[in-house]
């Protein structure tokens, strides 16, 4: 009798593959990973640019309020207030009297806090132009702040120009 050999399966005891290699892995997480820093650095720019928004928007509130008070002042002591606050040049918005009035009314820590916090590095500084014949008086507030709260040479600012006439718009 002749024995006749099978032939070897070439990959018969190969079982099949039910995971990935480490390199294959690594790989996936690499290009995962690339593809995601354009998103993470559009997310991260976003919020940046709405920080910054943010801190414009309370550079305008803070203006206006300087402005509003002064408004409603007569004619003559509204002069001499923005004479006396142009003589201080550029002042941090917290030494400011009337907004420190304002905290001493609401007395609450939390809020005092949050505004030492929020206006630490905010400015102001006044300026005026008077038509003594007419009583028109030209007032100009500027607001300071910094759009990056670590870098000082970050510095932006919000100007605000009004006309009082007289004590009509007072």
């Amino acid at each position: 009798m002749k024995m006749t050999r099978k032939p070897a399966q070439a990959f018969g005891n190969v079982r099949t593959r039910q995971g990935l290699s480490m390199i294959e892995l690594l790989v996936g997480v690499t290009i995962f990973a690339l593809a995601m820093m354009p998103l993470m650095w559009l997310g991260t720019s976003q919020t940046r640019g709405a920080y910054s928004i943010g801190k414009h928007m309370m550079a305008s509130q803070i203006a206006a309020s300087f402005i509003d008070n002064l408004l409603k002042l007569p004619y003559k002591e509204c002069l001499e207030k923005v004479q006396a606050l142009k003589a201080q040049g550029r002042t941090p918005v917290l030494d400011n009297e009337d907004l420190q009035a304002t905290l001493q009314v609401v007395n609450d820590q939390g809020i005092q806090s949050d505004m030492e916090t929020s206006f630490r590095f905010f400015q102001y500084q006044f300026d005026c132009d008077e038509n003594e014949k007419d009583r028109i008086l030209r007032l100009n507030v500027e607001v300071f702040y910094r759009v990056d709260e670590g870098d000082e040479k970050s510095l932006a600012s919000v100007r605000l120009n009004v006309l009082k006439f007289g004590d009509r718009n007072g």
